[in-house]
């Protein structure tokens, strides 16, 4: 008995109650614990009919979750991608978000730097540089830099 494991499904159940994954990331795990792709498969296609396992799902909230933490869209759309996200989810998922990035960007700038608004071009651009690695977009980036000179 102690060399029987239990069926993928089941296994992968365990998962989801722990966190959300995407699709292909779920798939992963399980072929990493021992099981073979077709049983992966399988397993992912019953969860995801279940609404067990959802890629909209887990990109909605690694999207609040990154934000939160002060990170840009076009990062979180990287992270997304490399996790096997389709493009049309993860621009679902960014879509109520999108007015949001500029004082989200601002907000990281703060946090790290200040409220001084940077005086000279390099402080300037060392910021954009700051902001453009946690991945905000130029008029984002453009948008906190100058935000509080008003």
């Amino acid at each position: 008995m102690s060399g029987e494991r239990a069926p993928a499904s089941s296994y992968g159940l365990a998962l989801l109650a722990r966190r959300d994954y995407s699709r292909q990331e779920f798939v992963e795990r399980l072929c990493r614990r021992g099981y073979s792709a077709a049983e992966a498969a399988t397993a992912a296609a019953e969860l995801a009919s279940r609404r067990a396992l959802s890629d909209e799902r887990y990109a909605s909230e690694r999207v609040r979750a990154r934000a939160a933490q002060g990170v840009g869209p076009v990062r979180i759309m990287v992270e997304l991608r490399a996790k096997g996200v389709a493009a049309e989810i993860i621009a679902a998922a960014l879509a109520p978000e999108d007015g949001a990035w500029g004082e989200r960007a601002a907000a990281a700038r703060v946090k790290r730097f200040g409220t001084a608004i940077p005086e000279d071009r390099r402080e300037r651009a060392r910021q954009a540089r700051f902001l453009q690695g946690r991945g905000f977009r130029h008029e984002d980036i453009i948008f906190a830099v100058d935000a509080l000179q008003d």
